[in-house]
């Protein structure tokens, strides 16, 4: 009877439990996760903290789910060391673990930015549950919150905030524009008006060089352009890294995360990774990527969790697709969203309604990525065409309606249709 050992418990290792399970039910899993339970979704933080939801309503398994697919749960216990040789996991009680077959899926952490002082003035980072709770009692008795990071993550929380305290918000952000891995200068620049009509202060193209937290509570910040502030609050959101530094020496192979094949595997034998920690291909480029999103934490996790369990399956390569929710407006990328050189932009904007939407075409007019932001209604055809790239489908005859008409992703939806590749 096979032993698999999954590390992480969040998209990709529940995805690949699901996926043994199906294959091997009576393999013997072990299930290790770093944080205590519940086992939660990461994405639904935001909405934790604007009161929108409860610790229930974001709950993915409850300790009952485990016990129904007989697996073995360690919460609160992070591994840190792999002994590969001896095909065991060291868990930071000391206790080892044997395995036949080791998913890694030890997902991503914030980014600590080089910052003077930023390690010891204790500021806050909103990626896991015990962050969100931090952030939230810190709330309720500030004034003013400094943001480090003008990002995906920095912004969903400063949305959250918005919507529960009558917080001010500064916002630094070291590129020129707010989202930079996410919106092009057009998208971006809408969003910036939304923002700042909300109060919210924006200072592009500069970034921290120092936090200081003072004897009163308050911190004191100094930008790189010699400016000053003070803040109850400093939130700091400048991307995430993989969590694989308990694997160094382990001969695996590593480079951005842990480089994987299109099996999900490693290049240690029964050692397989996915997620945000494991480096795949590009859907597009077939360049090494890492997108740290959950519908690509999932895809990998039940390639993986499938493969560990005798399958063959092979994992496309990953395609970046962000979409959320902003200030009332819906921002999305979906694959290329930077213009180059053999890219044609199509681009339609009418401030007056809060519509900028970009759809990139390559040189044999297939759809090569997308850029929204707008109201909520005009990401409804995003999925479908978020497919057209997948399958590479010719846009270019609806140009025209692309460029003028607000509701050409119905036209989208049409072609894709005909192309099978969305179902009535």
């Amino acid at each position: 009877m096979a032993r698999y050992v999954i590390l992480g418990a969040s998209a990709a290792g529940l995805a690949a439990l699901e996926a043994i399970r199906e294959r091997d039910p009576d393999g013997e899993i072990v299930m290790v996760s770093k944080e205590p339970p519940p086992c939660y979704s990461r994405v639904a933080l935001p909405y934790l903290l604007a009161g929108e939801k409860n610790l229930g309503q974001i709950t993915l398994r409850a300790d009952d789910y485990f016990r129904a697919k007989r697996v073995e749960t360690i919460w609160g216990k992070g591994a840190v060391a792999l002994d590969a040789q001896a095909r065991q996991v060291r868990l930071e009680d000391g206790q080892n673990l044997p395995y036949d077959k080791l998913l890694i899926a030890t997902g991503s952490r914030p980014r600590i930015p080089p910052i003077q002082g930023i390690e010891e003035a204790d500021v806050c980072y909103h990626w896991t549950l015990a962050d969100a709770r931090k952030i939230e009692e810190k709330a309720q008795k500030a004034r003013d919150c400094f943001v480090i990071g003008a990002g995906f993550i920095s912004l969903l929380t400063i949305n959250a905030l918005v919507k529960r305290s009558s917080l001010k918000f500064t916002v630094v952000e070291v590129a020129g524009r707010v989202m930079p891995q996410l919106l092009d200068q057009g998208g971006a620049s809408l969003l910036e008006e939304v923002m700042r009509r909300q109060g919210i202060e924006l200072l592009l193209n500069d970034t921290a060089a120092s936090v200081e937290r003072r004897g009163d509570g308050r911190y004191s910040i100094r930008l790189s352009s010699g400016r000053t502030y003070e803040a109850d609050i400093v939130i700091c959101g400048t991307g995430v890294e993989p969590n694989i530094e308990f694997l160094r020496g382990s001969n695996l192979d590593i480079g951005r995360g842990i480089r994987t094949s299109e099996r999900q595997e490693t290049n240690l034998p029964g050692v397989y990774a996915a997620g945000d920690c494991a480096e795949t291909r590009d859907f597009q480029t077939g360049a090494p990527v890492i997108h740290a999103i959950w519908p690509t934490a999932v895809e990998q996790g039940q390639v993986a969790g499938a493969n560990m369990a005798g399958d063959n399956l092979s994992y496309p390569g990953s395609l970046s697709w962000n979409v959320t929710e902003l200030f009332g407006l819906t921002c999305a990328s979906i694959g290329e969203f930077q213009e180059r050189p053999g890219l044609e932009p199509i681009v339609m904007e009418d401030r007056a309604v809060g519509l900028y939407r970009k759809i990139l075409l390559d040189s044999e007019g297939k759809a090569a990525g997308v850029v929204l932001v707008g109201r909520p209604s005009d990401a409804q055809e995003l999925g479908v065409l978020q497919a057209a790239i997948r399958r590479g489908t010719k846009l270019a005859r609806w140009k025209d309606h692309l460029a003028h008409d607000r509701a050409a992703f119905g036209l989208i939806a049409f072609d894709a249709l005909r192309a099978g590749l969305a179902k009535r």
